[in-house]
């Protein structure tokens, strides 16, 4: 399990302690091999450290961490963690570590905290839904699961009254989802209400910011609306590269490809799809490059 969260806070009471036993960062970085620039910079708080790097050099003080750390916070940072670990590794195919990691969601214990556990029971749902869309399971089921997730987070929601509620970065995420698998069932209409919807709220600053604008170009160009569709790939494809982020880069230069061939504009189809090649090979599994691939010759011979 991947954790990765803000710890920086507790520098500073670590320098407390340190001094107070008359311990050297220099004791402790000979000791721990860790350098004495990452506790310098860790005490300070100009470091966000690892709770790998945090732990030993807490043990070696003879403090325990939890007393830094609330554990159901600890726990509830885990459940972040893990979930965006799960999300990447559906992203890439990865079925079998996806399903593993899924199942451990059953290790979490969050009945001291209602909206926690709210969460958990979202999780879960989310991603039982997510499996079986993948899985090419029976759709409704899977809208069952997703649907049972945003009631999770609210009690009062319903499916056909999904504008009466204000959406955070998860269940956005989950909303997705449910328009998502509502296009595979056919049901269009609502799937464009969802969307739409959805549009109001897509902005860099939220998680997952390029898979919405990604499924937000794949929208806009589904109803014709190809300039719009776009204009989205090119912010976010701008906003990517401000940020060094490649995560769906390549689907949003696909998508760019795609509202080219729809403009007749083939050689700057050609070069978007160069671009996504190019970035499917650095980082996605061997399936998707040769699907995708597979997927650009066609196209191209087809509006060649």
């Amino acid at each position: 399990m991947i954790i990765d969260n803000d710890y920086s806070f507790i520098g500073s009471d670590i320098r407390k302690i340190r001094e107070s036993k008359g311990i050297t960062r220099k004791e402790i970085a000979e000791n721990l091999y860790i350098s004495e620039e990452t506790i310098r910079r860790i005490e300070k708080g100009d470091n966000d450290p690892r709770i790998s790097t945090l732990v030993p050099i807490c043990n070696y003080l003879g403090i325990d961490i939890k007393d830094f750390i609330n554990d159901t916070e600890f726990e509830y940072k885990n459940l972040l963690s893990l979930r965006k670990e799960i999300g990447d590794l559906l992203n890439n195919d990865s079925m079998d570590k996806a399903k593993t990691l899924i199942k451990s969601l059953d290790n979490f214990d969050f009945s001291k905290n209602i909206a926690y556990e709210r969460e958990l029971y979202a999780t879960k749902h989310y991603f039982n839904g997510l499996m079986g869309i993948k899985n090419n399971a029976k759709l409704d089921n899977s809208s069952d699961d997703l649907e049972n997730a945003l009631s999770d987070l609210n009690s009062r929601f319903k499916v056909n009254k999904f504008k009466n509620y204000k959406y955070d970065d998860f269940s956005l995420r989950i909303l997705l989802a449910l328009a998502l698998n509502e296009y595979k069932k056919g049901n269009f209409d609502l799937y464009k209400d969802i969307m739409a919807e959805m549009s109001g709220y897509v902005n860099s600053s939220i998680e997952n910011y390029f898979v919405f604008c990604y499924n937000l170009a794949v929208f806009y160009a589904r109803i014709g609306k190809y300039e719009q569709s776009l204009n989205v790939c090119n912010q976010a494809i701008g906003s990517a590269k401000i940020v060094k982020e490649t995560t769906y880069l390549n689907m949003l230069y696909y998508a760019k490809g795609i509202n080219h061939l729809y403009l007749h504009e083939y050689d700057r189809a050609k070069e978007s799809f160069e671009y996504c090649k190019v970035l499917t090979n650095i980082f996605a599994s061997d399936i998707i490059k040769s699907s995708l691939s597979n997927q650009i010759d066609s196209l191209l011979v087809k509006n060649n």
